[in-house]
């Protein structure tokens, strides 16, 4: 069985307010968001090729920042994502199939490039869980009540907490399967999924749960930005 990595790259940063720098190039303690998510996977020593998908324009960026801080090799490749996350995870197994011997037993681990504070503990356990049930998706309990609006104005429907997860990643998976199933997409349906668990789940899958970790959060706001600078003096 080989390991690999798909690290999800594709965000333009308007949640950001950074129309000139995709989110993932800004800095946070010192260092691109991306490189700090890269270095957990690269430094995990188990993957035989990682893959970066990114806007098309940013691809030689990508490149030259790899090179800056000392993470460009052979065993990571940068190219064209598409323009939303199904079409980017389309491509990426697409590269990974062509360029690398690749079996059934395969695994493929998908992350987003904004969340840099990903373990070694969570890809592990996202490694044994796809192993012995073919998916896996990293989650965490809600701690607050959560509650349904058909409008945004009145109060719809309570929902049982209990019941309910929030999606982070790594999400991970038999890599030639993925790559069927996202290949079978309608175009319709690769623009309505922002979740490829989701695909699976709605394929007849079953989908392993791996709990996640609060610090592994998504960088897509400026308070998202303060907290990981919370977090980052807040380590050792």
């Amino acid at each position: 069985m080989n390991l690999f990595y798909m690290i999800l790259a594709g965000g333009v940063g308007k949640r950001m307010g950074s129309p000139e720098l995709p989110k993932q190039f800004l800095k946070v303690g010192g260092e691109p968001i991306l490189v700090r998510t890269l270095r957990t996977f690269a430094e995990f020593g188990s993957f035989q090729q990682g893959v970066i998908c990114c806007p098309v324009d940013w691809i030689e960026y990508t490149k030259s920042l790899l090179g800056e801080y000392g993470l460009q090799n052979e065993s990571i490749s940068v190219i064209a994502g598409g323009k939303n996350r199904s079409l980017s995870v389309r491509n990426g197994c697409r590269y990974l199939i062509e360029n690398f011997r690749t079996t059934a037993e395969d695994i493929v681990l998908t992350h987003d490039a904004v969340r840099p504070f990903c373990d070694v503990r969570i890809l592990k356990d996202n490694i044994v869980a796809a192993e012995e049930f073919g998916a896996a998706n990293t989650v965490m309990p809600i701690y607050d009540s959560v509650i349904r609006s058909s409008t945004g104005d009145t109060l719809g429907e309570t929902m049982d907490r209990r019941e309910l997860y929030r999606v982070q990643t790594p999400q991970t998976f038999r890599l030639n399967q993925l790559s069927d199933i996202m290949a079978s997409l309608s175009p319709e349906e690769l623009e309505r999924y922002t979740d490829v668990a989701s695909v699976y789940f709605d394929r007849g899958f079953d989908v392993r749960l791996v709990r996640g970790d609060d610090r592994n959060l998504k960088i897509t706001t400026p308070f998202d930005m303060a907290v990981a600078d919370a977090i980052l003096k807040s380590q050792p």
